[in-house]
């Protein structure tokens, strides 16, 4: 055979090399975008409370995120790979036992494509700036907003001791709401498109953990605030994965219908 024809299939081989390498890179930078979630909602919602996902699972699969803990101990909060936990004071404290374990959380790793800037942003506000912004009928969207609120409801509860676990719009009730001023702090949260809400909650969902700053350190789930000044980082994900439960509890529990359980 030719020198000529010897490099020619040389630098075809290497190319078609190449070419499989860009495909194996491209995919792991597309899991980088992941959103993974540990359980799904109608099992959530139905009393799935006490599930077997380790933390370390959770820190493992993403940086940030939320969720809640076994018997829902508190909401959970993900930054920067650190877990919070908003006790029913609505003080918060930094998780160190990664083998304790959650019924149900969602995280993905983030990298902020997109930042804005906002002075007096209230919750009804950023929904109509991400309608008019986002595609949030197709994509996925992770949303991290810092800065000073002069308002925020941080949300918690008790821990479930009930037996059987009562489905979620029994605890709903009893959800303890903590109003804070002039804190700051990050919201971690997720725009999610309608075609998830088999998976998790459609539409715009945030939970909230204060900056430490010399004081007693807040959390909680957010569902109003009013940002004084900060920002709001955006990045889109581009993917999503799901871990079913598998242990005996699941097996034998029974999945309440959709249009019988209500947020």
């Amino acid at each position: 055979m030719k020198a000529s024809s010897m490099n020619i299939i040389a630098f075809a081989l290497l190319f078609i090399a190449c070419n499989e390498q860009t495909k194996e890179t491209q995919f792991v930078m597309k899991k980088e975008m992941n959103l993974h979630h540990f359980n799904y909602r109608g099992a959530f919602m139905s009393g799935y409370y006490e599930g077997t996902f380790p933390l370390s699972a959770v820190v493992g699969n993403g940086d940030f995120g939320l969720g809640t803990f076994n018997n829902l101990d508190g909401e959970m909060v993900v930054l920067n790979g650190t877990i919070y936990r908003a006790k029913p004071d609505g003080s918060a404290e930094v998780v160190q036992d990664l083998s304790e374990n959650t019924p149900s959380a969602i995280v993905t790793y983030f990298r902020s494509e997109r930042e804005v800037s906002f002075e007096s942003l209230s919750t009804d506000s950023l929904k109509s700036w991400i309608a008019e912004n986002l595609d949030t009928e197709k994509k996925m969207y992770a949303l991290k907003v810092h800065g000073t609120f002069s308002e925020l409801t941080a949300r918690s509860q008790e821990k479930v001791t009930e037996r059987p676990f009562p489905p979620i719009n029994k605890i709903v009730d009893d959800m303890i709401y903590h109003d804070l001023k002039d804190v700051q702090g990050t919201l971690v949260g997720f725009q999610l498109p309608p075609y998830l809400g088999n998976i998790n909650y459609p539409g715009l969902h945030f939970h909230f953990v204060s900056d430490t700053m010399n004081q007693k350190q807040n959390a909680g789930c957010a569902p109003r605030y009013v940002l004084k000044q900060g920002t709001l980082e955006i990045m889109e994900m581009t993917s999503f994965s799901v871990d079913i439960p598998t242990d005996a509890a699941y097996d034998k529990m029974k999945i309440i219908p959709e249009k019988t359980v209500s947020m």
